[in-house]
């Protein structure tokens, strides 16, 4: 069985529905599904709304043959819980994760462990406190542009009707 935490699909966010799903976590569910035929787990954490998870993994097509969710986002918790899982549902092949403490706690235990790292694209909303221009006001830079661009043309042209 393959353990996936559910934040290696999807990028983080404040409201469970609005995590977007990452495309090389898509990539590595698709390529673990082949080889161990569906039998794949996912650890939800931090999850307080279950069917809002439930129908996200569903609109995302994420079919598992196995969901844990636990309220907790700490390291120990998820390491508690992987080996939990490991007691009833009989040997764990990969416990995959994006928190190295918790893979470190994994793998003491004997369970291999693969830690992705997908880098975030940070938008400028999130990291800074200016205010990012809306399309209408983008639209309008680009026609008055355009204008300019025309009107220099239009005074360089020699064609005088």
């Amino acid at each position: 069985m393959i353990l996936f935490s559910f934040d290696v699909l999807a990028a983080p966010n404040k409201e469970m529905g609005a995590r977007q799903p990452i495309p090389e976590g898509r990539r590595l569910w698709n390529s673990f599904v082949t080889t161990y035929n569906g039998r794949i787990a996912v650890l939800g954490t931090g999850i307080t709304n279950t069917p809002v998870f439930m129908d996200w993994l569903k609109r995302e097509g994420f079919k598992a043959s196995t969901i844990d969710i636990i309220e907790s986002t700490d390291s120990q918790s998820k390491i508690d819980r992987v080996l939990s899982m490991n007691a009833v549902y009989g040997k764990i092949d990969w416990y995959i994760d994006a928190d190295p403490e918790a893979v470190a706690g994994v793998i003491r235990s004997g369970i291999s462990t693969l830690l992705v790292t997908i880098p975030h694209t940070i938008r400028p909303e999130w990291e800074t406190k200016r205010q990012v221009k809306g399309w209408d006001t983008l639209v309008q830079e680009i026609e008055s542009q355009a204008l300019a661009r025309a009107e220099k043309n239009w005074s360089n042209s020699r064609d005088v009707i």
